[in-house]
């Protein structure tokens, strides 16, 4: 993992914004039921794959917030949603974490990439905390999992319930090579996530539902 990474923090005077932004994006297009999502995965050899009542602390990749302040919050919330919904619990302040899972997250900006073909992604990096620090870990690595879609249209924030639902499901495990799998748009899974990162922002910005709603809503491709 790269060393240059911090944790990540809510930023309150953008989550109404940022949730806004999720909740609008919507997966109304009937010609495409189903989501197509890129799953790469690999894990330590005997990792458990039962992973309820393991603490966390998430840390960003320096390098994927830099420019993405804005975006930070829904990202965190829908990561912790998804993980929850595993069993997981980010660790107290004052608490030493079980894990620390590195954050990583963009659009591939190639140039001469179509729009179409552009990957929206999330990945996420676990390792292990043996010296029970704080806000920084020397432990092995032991699973990381990247997941992305491609065609998002939009703000990056919108396909993050559908990529930290699929990332979730894969962390533990290893697909050898990556692999497209579908999912539906009416994922049940997906709208936990979505709805709990909805909670979360809610919660936090002290906004009205319609308005910290309105970033949550799904992804639209292309």
């Amino acid at each position: 993992m790269k060393a240059a990474a911090r944790p990540l923090r809510r930023l309150p005077a953008v989550i109404g914004i940022a949730a806004a932004v999720l909740f609008a994006a919507g997966c109304n297009n009937i010609f495409a039921p189903k989501h197509r999502v890129l799953v790469d995965a690999i894990a330590a050899p005997g990792v458990e794959q039962k992973f309820s009542g393991v603490s966390y602390r998430l840390i960003a990749r320096k390098s994927a917030v830099a420019n993405a302040q804005d975006q930070v919050s829904v990202i965190k919330a829908c990561v912790d949603a998804a993980l929850g919904g595993r069993g997981m619990f980010e660790a107290p302040a004052n608490g030493a974490p079980d894990l620390f899972i590195e954050v990583a997250f963009g659009v591939d900006t190639t140039p001469r990439v179509e729009a179409a073909s552009r990957e929206t992604f999330l990945q996420l990096s676990a390792r292990t905390n043996p010296g029970r620090s704080l806000d920084k870990s020397s432990g092995p690595e032991i699973w990381d999992v990247r997941v992305a879609v491609r065609g998002v249209t939009g703000r990056l924030e919108s396909a993050m319930p559908l990529l930290a639902t699929v990332a979730s499901e894969h962390i533990g495990t290893d697909t050898k090579l990556e692999t497209k799998i579908e999912i539906p748009q009416s994922s049940p899974a997906v709208k936990a996530v979505r709805e709990g990162a909805i909670s979360t922002l809610e919660g936090k910005s002290g906004a009205s539902p319609g308005a910290a709603g309105a970033a949550v809503k799904g992804v639209k491709t292309r």
